[in-house]
Formats: C-alpha cells, structure tokens, sequence
C-alpha cells in the first residue's frame, strides 16, 4: 500500500468515540510517514513508534471495553485479533530497530492492518449498538 492513508466515511462506525480515535491513529501514521520521509530525525521516529504503540493499547483496550458494556459476543475473538496484531507490531518494530525491516514496510502493515480491521472487524460491532 504506497497511497497516504486518509479518513473518509468509509472508516466511520458511527460511534463516536471509537471514531475519534481510528480519525486520530490515521494521523499518528501519516505523522509518522511524513518523518520517515523527511529529514530522518530518529530520536522523533522513535518518540512516535512510542506513541503508536502506547496509543493502539490505549484504543483497544478502549474499544474491547465498548464491547464488553454492550456484550458483544465477538468479543474474545477480537481481543484475540487486537492481541495478535500488537505482538505482529512489535515484531515488525523489533525488526526495525535493528535494520533488519525497512520503515516502508512497518507504515505498510499499519496502514493495511487498519484499513482491513477497521472495514472488516469493527464494523461488526456496530450491529451491537443499542
């Protein structure tokens, strides 16, 4: 995926809070994509792999509470998913770290990850929404 990942209503569940955040994590990557290719600073690329990986806890540890409160019953095989793709992030950035993984490569994983979860997985919730 080489296109800058943009909001658009395609992305939207209609719940704001959880739409808020997606709205806010496109934008953590296209911050981060701008970065790496820029001037390279990469004290500021590691201050915001930081962010990116504090902040998706942070969104699925919210979003897995959205569920549980309207008891939605995907709920443990998407807390399986946000699992899995957290421990496929750190991997990725591991990797990264030691020059063994260009950054295109982690911007790619983020930007498909998000595009195919988000179209595919969270919109399933919506249905759950009282």
């Amino acid at each position: 995926m080489t296109h800058t990942l943009i909001w658009n209503n395609s992305y939207k569940l209609g719940i704001e809070e959880i739409d808020l955040q997606h709205h806010y994590f496109i934008n953590l990557i296209a911050r981060l994509e701008s970065e790496l290719a820029g001037a390279k600073d990469v004290e500021y690329i590691n201050k915001l792999l930081n962010e990116l990986v504090k902040y998706t806890q942070f969104h699925f540890i919210s979003e897995e509470n959205l569920m549980y409160k309207i008891d939605y019953p995907g709920l443990e095989a998407h807390r399986n998913q946000h699992f899995h793709l957290l421990n496929l992030l750190n991997g990725k950035l591991g990797l990264y770290n030691q020059s063994l993984l260009p950054a295109e490569d982690v911007i790619d994983f983020l930007k498909e990850w998000f595009v195919d979860h988000t179209l595919k997985e969270d919109k399933k919730i919506t249905q759950y929404i009282p």
